[in-house]
């Protein structure tokens, strides 16, 4: 399995910063830089009222952590990817599988 974790993908937190005015602007801040693996789980096109959309699931998996969860991002080059749940097979497990959708 490590020898599959081949490519650097960047692990991304959002927060939130003042901008002023008594209000927050969204930023992201780089959480750790990791070894991953990337795989497309399933693709979909998506049709709304004024225009469609592609959709594709991606599987990365990494070494185990215990500061990612849903709602952060992923990065690999020019591709980001929401993280939308993080499966871990608890304390004993050597990798974590994020369960991402890349951002068009």
């Amino acid at each position: 399995m490590l020898s599959s974790l081949n490519r650097r993908v960047t692990l991304e937190a959002q927060t939130l910063l003042p901008d002023g005015g008594g209000g927050y602007s969204a930023g992201w801040s780089t959480l750790a830089t990791v070894w991953a693996e990337i795989e497309p789980v399933s693709g979909a096109d998506v049709f709304g009222p004024d225009a469609s959309e592609a959709r594709v699931r991606y599987r990365i998996t990494i070494r185990r952590r215990t500061d990612v969860a849903a709602g952060m991002r992923a990065t690999d080059g020019g591709r980001v990817f929401t993280i939308h749940a993080v499966l871990d097979d608890g304390p004993q497990a050597q990798f974590l599988t994020l369960m991402t959708e890349k951002i068009a």
